[in-house]
């Protein structure tokens, strides 16, 4: 059997480093921080076949990809998916309930709890094993305990740590086939307050039955039992249909779309009470020390991962000798002695013993990779201490392992936080394996910083010599902050880590980088030259003396034309080769920076757009610290999956915001924030008053505020209080120069806000969400400086684009006309067009089209709308096996 493990990423401005282990049945991921989905996409690697995801450390650095990852997974017929990490697992998962349910998937948490005392003397415990890999977890704290036994062997749990002090057994989940069956329910049963919950414990159903039960009150036991039904019932996976039963091919899995309304179960009626609360706010997790964003105390899973053991070759010369015959052979080769009679020389029968090891080689031994994520130097002494006294990592930590057919060591990724690899205790470390081993490092400190995502990176190569301002070149950084070379006593083998990096297990072979086409540094640096056919050269001619031609309906002095709109992402419902999801940044001079939407991957395509800097005083940071609003428009993942990853980076910043940052937003998006603060500080509710600062979307509407009834404020969730949220909001349009900020209720599938940003120097935007057309927009934003609408299918898809409650090309545009909007910038493409949109160019209206990492300030849209035949012509050179189709995964983030 062939196995291997490949890099899907590594540390870069837009990816953490992720690892998948390929066997010819399964295959098993580690780690999904953000992009994780897309870099695997540009990979070219099949989904199919992953049974269990591994996560390092719960928080926005290895864990943000989780949502689009399983949706991903759940849309590719995976049916049954392990996921297992440390303590808060299960609160985290708990946490995607409101965006996130698939009933095509059945997920199995496994969380590891901190371990026992007695681990220091004992082998370890598998946390997972199936027919392929046995996987072992080594804690590493947050702080070094007083009792160093304790950075031992792990036990598990599919349960969260109980928030009070004391702790009770919990039962070992060794492998996947040990998890606890799910108990079936009567979905018709009555929604009376007392009607009996068998699905529930005893305990458990005596505080669901009270008339003021809430989830946040529960502790102990039956909080971690509430947090098992809430991921239960986000993953049930719905008994197949008939057509599946008969194994009809080519079925697509059921998607679930997500509603504004109340449904029996979040995906499929699992235990139908439940979903009334699911917009109750969770038990409170607490962590073992902090919440803190500092390395030194994330809490931390290393995992060591055993490969299967192949037995020796069958010697048949050997058999034929001893005289073994056929149906022995087959005894002996299952591992059986068996004894027989044979003639001896003179003719008489005798009896003969034949041991499998008579006839068949010598097996191979057990190829072992390690997975170590050490955050900081103050984890180094628990990692050491597991591979000095636990026995079998002891075994493995050995310059020449005394039985060799035990286990052999071939490849470790190391993932170092600062100044780790540096550090002289962890290159002692390094240097106590085996000299064969190879030993892969991620360290931001030693790693350079390519584009990731070459093939947009390309284009963008080309635009750029068409304006250099609209269109500016990503950032990218090609050398290190410090050379790997020149860190001294590293072992011999050291391989910096890079995507792509492929190392076969079976047959043994060194990690070697897989050939990729890259479209994007060898240009940039100018060792090639970027490839402008003649066509394209005069195609970029004749636009650039289109767009000096006056826009006859501009007047120079015309307010709002120096603002600035980046699109930062601009496809709708996944991110694609060319383009991430939702997310649009409105710069307004002199005030700051407000943020429309932040799919996942935001953070990365921020950095690449303003650059990077060590000492966080320009660049990206200093757009942080100006940062001021971020409006999150519905709760389908597309469109704020990478906001908490843009609030934990906000919460690193050396040189303090001076004001605070307004998130407006529905209740369920502000109660993902409020929970996943349990596990990261997020810098909500700061006491120096420059924090998050959470606002309701509902308190800000155009008309009549809609009463919301999801969450109490009791819970800790302030902006349920309307007219708190109506001042604070107050407070927000003074800090960035506003006259109003409305929310505009507009049509689509779930609950999903648009808006109107007005501001006193008489200009307007308007933002339409996702959105067939509506006439709400029309009168709320009448007059518009600029309408940014959503054009997610072309004018020939109408009627797709109505079953998914989206707009066309020309349903946009004729939305901008009724509303007199002087430019109209269309985005949110589908995955059907995976170059340039198919828009017309017959009208007259001042509207574009919206490319990632495009500026365009709104004096410029004619420019821009002057610039499309030659972009157009820009992207139809693109080879055609570059070009991308719609897959099943289009639909998966809430298209």
């Amino acid at each position: 059997m062939i196995w291997s493990t490949d890099v899907i990423s590594t540390v870069s401005s837009d990816t953490e480093p992720t690892f998948l282990i390929t066997f010819n049945t399964n295959k098993y991921a580690f780690n999904a921080g953000e992009c994780t989905g897309r870099s695997w996409r540009q990979g070219g690697r099949p989904w199919r076949g992953v049974n269990a995801l591994f996560l390092t450390s719960i928080g926005t650095q290895r864990a943000t990809g989780v949502p689009g990852l399983l949706m991903f997974l759940a849309d590719a017929s995976i049916g049954n998916l392990h996921v297992a990490g440390p303590r808060g697992l299960s609160h985290y998962l708990a946490t995607l309930r409101t965006f996130l349910w698939r009933d095509s998937m059945s997920l199995n948490p496994i969380e590891v709890d901190p371990p026992v005392a007695t681990a220091l003397v004992h082998e370890p415990t598998p946390i997972f094993k199936d027919e392929n890999i046995t996987v072992f977890g080594i804690h590493l704290p947050p702080q070094s305990p007083a009792d160093p036994v304790s950075a031992l062997e792990s036990n598990t749990s599919n349960m969260p740590e109980e928030p009070s002090t004391s702790r009770s057994k919990r039962k070992r989940s060794p492998s996947p086939k040990s998890s606890s069956k799910r108990q079936q329910v009567d979905e018709t049963a009555s929604d009376s307050a007392n009607t009996s919950n068998s699905f529930m414990s005893t305990s458990l159903q005596g505080s669901f039955n009270k008339s003021n039960f809430s989830p946040y009150a529960l502790i102990g036991d039956d909080a971690k039992e509430w947090l098992r039904l809430t991921i239960e019932n986000m993953f049930p996976k719905m008994p197949p249909t008939p057509d599946e039963k008969k194994g009809r091919k080519g079925k697509k899995a059921k998607k679930v779309e997500e509603s504004e309304t109340v449904q029996p179960g979040f995906g499929g009626a699992r235990h139908n009470k439940l979903v009334w609360h699911k917009e109750r706010q969770l038990p409170k997790f607490v962590p073992s020390i902090s919440n803190s964003s500092d390395p030194a105390m994330r809490e931390t899973l290393c995992y060591v991962v055993v490969g299967p053991r192949y037995r020796g070759r069958f010697d048949p010369e050997k058999a034929e000798a001893l005289g073994l015959e056929k149906q022995n052979r087959a005894k002996v080769c299952k591992g059986e002695t068996v004894t027989f009679k044979v003639p001896d020389e003179k003719g008489n029968m005798i009896e003969r013993t034949v041991r499998p090891e008579d006839v068949i080689g010598a097996s191979e031994p057990p190829q072992v990779i390690l997975i170590l994520d050490v955050p900081s130097p103050a984890h180094i002494p628990d990692l050491t201490t597991a591979f000095e006294t636990n026995p079998l990592y002891s075994r493995l930590h050995s310059k020449k392992i005394e039985d060799k057919n035990e286990y052999s060591v071939h490849v470790i990724y190391h993932m170092c936080g600062p100044r780790v690899l540096e550090d002289p205790r962890y290159k002692s470390f390094m240097n106590g394996f085996a000299d064969s081993v190879h030993h892969v490092v991620a360290s931001r400190e030693h790693a350079p910083d390519p584009l990731t995502f070459t093939s947009v990176g390309g284009i963008q190569l080309k635009l750029n010599k068409l304006d250099s301002d609209m269109f500016p070149i990503p950032y990218y950084r090609l050398k290190p902050e410090k050379e790997l070379s020149s860190v001294s006593g590293l072992p011999p083998s050291v391989t910096l880590m890079q995507a792509n990096l492929h190392t076969d297990c079976r047959p043994v072979k060194p990690p070697q980088l897989l050939d990729v086409t890259d479209n994007f540094h060898p240009y940039a640096t100018g060792e090639k030259s970027i490839p402008l056919s003649k066509p394209v050269l005069g195609a970029f001619r004749r636009s650039r003396s289109r767009s000096r031609s006056p826009s006859p309906s501009r007047a120079a002095n015309e307010p709002g034309q120096d603002v600035v709109v980046v699109p930062l992402g601009t496809s709708s419902a996944a991110p694609s080769k060319y383009r991430n999801v939702s997310s649009t940044l409105i710069q307004i001079p002199n005030y700051g920076n407000i943020l429309l939407d932040a799919g996942e991957g935001t953070w990365g395509q921020l950095i690449r757009f303003y650059g990077d800097d060590p000492d966080h005083k320009s660049g990206v940071w200093e757009f942080l610290r100006n940062l001021k609003c971020i409006f999150v428009s519905h709760a389908h993942g597309d469109h704020h999956i990478g906001l908490i990853k843009l609030l934990a980076m906000r919460k690193q910043l050396r040189v303090p915001p001076t004001s605070p940052l307004w998130v407006v937003s529905l209740h369920p998006i502000l109660l993902y924030l409020q929970e996943f603060s349990d596990l990261e500080d997020l810098g909500l509710n700061s006491p120096d008053g420059n924090g998050v600062i959470p606002v309701l979307s509902d308190a800000l509407s155009w008309r009549p505020a809609r009463k919301y009834l999801g969450g109490v404020a009791s819970e800790n969730q302030p902006w349920l209080d309307q007219n708190k949220s109506r001042a604070l909001a107050r407070d927000m349009c003074e800090s960035l120069g506003l006259s109003d900020f409305v929310t505009v209720d507009v049509d689509h599938k779930v609950r999903c806000y648009g808006s109107v940003i007005k501001h006193k120097d008489n200009w307007s935007i308007v933002f339409s969400a996702d959105t067939k057309p509506t006439n709400n927009l029309v009168r709320a934003g009448e007059g518009a400086t600029l309408l940014i609408h959503e054009a997610t299918m072309g004018d020939d898809q109408a009627d797709a684009a109505k079953e998914k409650a989206h707009s066309t090309f020309g349903q946009a545009i004729e939305i901008g006309r009724k509303m007199e909007a002087k430019n109209i910038l269309l985005t949110h493409f589908s995955a059907r067009y995976p170059r340039l949109p198919p828009a017309s160019m017959q009208d007259n209206t001042t509207w574009a089209v919206a490319l990632d990492h495009a500026k365009i300030r709104i004096a410029d849209i004619p420019k821009l709308r002057a610039y499309i035949p030659a972009i157009k012509r820009c992207f139809q050179e693109i080879e055609d096996d570059e070009d991308e189709v719609e897959t099943q995964n289009t639909a998966t983030w809430g298209d």
